[in-house]
This record gives C-alpha cells, structure tokens and sequence, in this order.
C-alpha cells in the first residue's frame, strides 16, 4: 500500500497524482510510504524547567519563610526581654533578627527605643531619689520630660513604661501631700491639697484624701468658733461656707453653721433691746459720762535723791466703759507757784464702771531742796466707748 508524502492519502501504485490532494507522486515507489510520525518529546523541556523552576522558588520561599520566622522568634524574645528591664539582652536578641531579615522595621524601631528606654529607667531612678529628698518640683520635672518622650513611641514596651510612669507620678503627688499636711499646713493650703488629692489612683490615696479633709474640717471648725467667740459671725460663716464648697459634706461643719446662724439672730435681737434701753437712758447717762464719769481719789508726790515720784488713783464711776483717760497735773510749791505741768495716762486704758484705775510718772534731774512741794490735778479727760 502507497500513500501521498504531502497528505498522507491512500494512493494506487500506478497513479501519478494524488487523488485526494492533486500533487505529483513521486516516480519511486519507496518515497510513497508512509512517513513515520514526528516525536512528540519536545514537552518534556519546559515542563522539566518549570519543575526546575518551582523547586527553586519553593526553595527560596522556605529559606526566606526560616529566616522571618526565625527573626520574629528573635523580636519576639527581645520584646520579653525588654518588657522586664533586660535591655542588654534585648539588644542582642533584636541584632541577631536583623542579621536573619535585613528589613525589619518594628525590629529597628524597637532597637531605637530601647536606648530611650535606658534614658526614661534612669530618670525614673533619679525620681524616686528626689521624692527621698523631697525635692518635689524637680522631680515633677523629670515626670513631665518622661512623658514627653514616651509619646514619641507606642507598643507593649512603651505602655508599660507609660503605665510605671503614671504609677510614680501618683507617688510623687501623694509623697508631696503627705509632706504638705505634717508641714503646718494653712487651711488654704489644705484646700489645694484636696483639689490635688482627689484624682489620685493610688492605693494610698482614700486614707490620705480623709486626713485631708478630717484636718480641713477640724482647722475651719476652731477658726469659725474663735470669730464666734469674738462676736464675728459672717465672717465664721464665710469660713465654714469656703470649706462646704471644697468639702461636700461635713455634718460637724453644718452644724457649727446652724449654731453661728442662731447665735448671730440672738445677738442682733439682743442688741436691738440694748440699742433701745440705751436710746432710752442715753439723755440721762450722758451728762454724767460726759462731765462727771471720774472721781479723784488722791494724788501724792514723792522727792526721791534727785526725782519726783507722782502717783495717784481715780475711780471710774460712769455708766460706760470709758477709755484713753489723761491727768494733766501740776507741781506747785508751798506758795502755790507752778513748778512744772505735766500730762499722764491712766492705766489700765479702759475703766469699767466702779473700776479704779492708776496713774504714776517720774520727773528725773528734779530740785529736792524744796520739800514742800505738792500736786495738783488740774484737768481729766476721757472717751467715751
């Protein structure tokens, strides 16, 4: 059997055209055989190179996955590391994730902090040595300079430091209001304290905030009472109402006020009663107070080497309190010739009605040749209440 080389069509051995195709056969017989089929191995090269390929990548892929897988074990260490203060370690730990992955941001970042957080440990220490030294103001600058820098930053690492910062500054508040409040403090100090003291989330902040405000309370309480005992109730009332506006509640305080309001409304209607008795005598008592509110009861002088000692007693014998009360007395001789005049103040300053009073003074380089020397009370004037 004979087929066509340029088709493949089944041809008779004495044809000299392919019926299928129309082409010239050729005049030998064996080029009308059948040609063999073409080998179909060509596939096998690309199909082998994408193997090649695949197995490459696949290769890269696991080298590349170790070596960030073994980075993030290194961060993550470091990251626990620096969590309870091992910076050293860290470090370390976060140059040998660099070395397996170059690229590495939060490694590099978190590297970068860690010199900062070296800094904020120190300056924390160095707060906690200012508290011990009571140097307040400096150490709430260290506090503030801390937190500046740490919001800079974020992450575990950084919340925590943020957090003991917080921790330290509560401290340094509660050292300086323990400090404050065994210091003498003025009830306005006291004040502060408690505007200070109430946000603080320190354990020992309650019991502190109480002492506060038990010494706020008792200081305004003995305050209120001596402006009582002086007669000046708004002004205790002022006192007692200032410490109600930082001290809510305070039954002591309240009813202190209760007992100035009623002691102030007996007062004012006591003193209208005297207001109007004294309204009602005052025509009568004023004459008498005016002109004749001083009885005399002796005056003396006394020659001493070379001075003269003048001592004498009045009696108030007014209806007031009368005050301020002058002798003006003279020194005569024994023939009534004024030697000397002189004015005196009588003490105590205020008489009372019926109450005696003293006057004395010494005149030094005085003559004592002339024993017969006496005094005169020659004027005595007062005020009246």
């Amino acid at each position: 059997m004979s087929f066509c080389p340029k088709c493949g069509g089944q041809v008779q051995e004495m044809e000299s055209f392919c019926v299928s195709c129309g082409k010239r056969l050729p005049e030998d017989l064996k080029e009308r055989n059948l040609p063999e089929k073409p080998t179909k191995k060509w596939w096998f090269l690309p199909v082998f190179s994408l193997v090649i390929a695949s197995i490459i990548l696949f290769s890269i892929y696991i080298f590349t996955n170790y070596q960030s897988n073994k980075a993030l074990e290194y961060y993550e260490e470091a990251e626990e590391m620096a969590l309870i203060g091992d910076y050293d370690q860290a470090k370390e730990l976060l140059q040998q994730a660099l070395q397996y992955k170059d690229k590495f941001p939060s490694a590099k970042e978190v590297l970068s902090f860690l010199q900062v957080a070296s800094e904020v440990e120190n300056n924390l220490q160095n707060v906690h040595q200012l508290n011990e030294d009571k140097n307040f103001p400096e150490a709430f600058d260290a506090i503030r300079q801390t937190e500046n820098e740490l919001k800079k930053y974020n992450g575990n690492l950084v919340d925590q430091m943020t957090e003991k910062t917080i921790n330290i500054k509560d401290q340094t508040l509660l050292n300086q209001a323990t400090y404050k409040l065994n210091n003498d403090p003025t009830i306005e100090d006291l004040k502060t304290l408690v505007w200070e003291t109430e946000d603080l989330s320190h354990e020992q902040a309650p019991e502190l905030i109480d002492q506060v405000q038990q010494k706020l309370v008792a200081m305004t309480y003995q305050e209120a009472t001596n402006s009582l005992d002086n007669l000046q109730f708004s002004h205790a009332l002022r006192i007692i109402e200032d410490t109600l506006m930082v001290i809510e509640n305070s039954e002591q305080l309240e009813s202190l006020k209760t007992t100035i309001n009623k002691e102030k409304t007996a007062f004012e209607s006591a003193q209208e009663q005297r207001i109007e008795q004294a309204l009602s005598v005052f025509e009568e008592e004023q004459e008498l107070n005016e002109s004749h509110a001083i009885e005399l009861i002796d005056i003396q002088l006394k020659t001493e080497e070379d001075k003269w000692l003048i001592s004498g007693q009045l009696k108030s014998v007014a209806t007031v309190p009368i005050h301020s009360i002058l002798v003006s007395y003279s020194i005569i001789d024994e023939n009534d010739k004024i030697i000397l005049e002189n004015d005196v103040y009588v003490y105590p300053e205020t008489l009372y009605p019926e109450e005696v009073g003293n006057f004395d003074f010494t005149h030094f380089d005085a003559n004592t040749e002339n024993t017969r020397l006496t005094a005169k009370v020659e004027e005595i004037t007062w005020y009246l209440e």
